[in-house]
């Protein structure tokens, strides 16, 4: 299992080498990989890390959500 610290770590490193949209859609092609080969496992890890992304992005927010 993964931890949480690897998770955020992670999607940290992946914004700073890609920049915030990059990294968001570089994760969620990994889930859709990952989900395509089976591999369970691995489709878990990546959707941890797409969350973690959107949080620290910003872009976690509920539909309809009022500013």
């Amino acid at each position: 299992m993964t931890s949480d610290a690897d998770i955020w770590r992670t999607a940290r490193d992946l914004i700073a080498e890609q920049g915030p949209r990059r990294a968001e859609a570089y994760a969620n092609k990994q889930v859709n990989e990952m989900a395509s080969s089976g591999n369970f496992a691995g489709n878990l890890v990546w959707r941890r890390i797409h969350r973690a992304i959107k949080g620290l992005n910003g872009t976690n927010k509920a539909t309809g959500s009022r500013r």
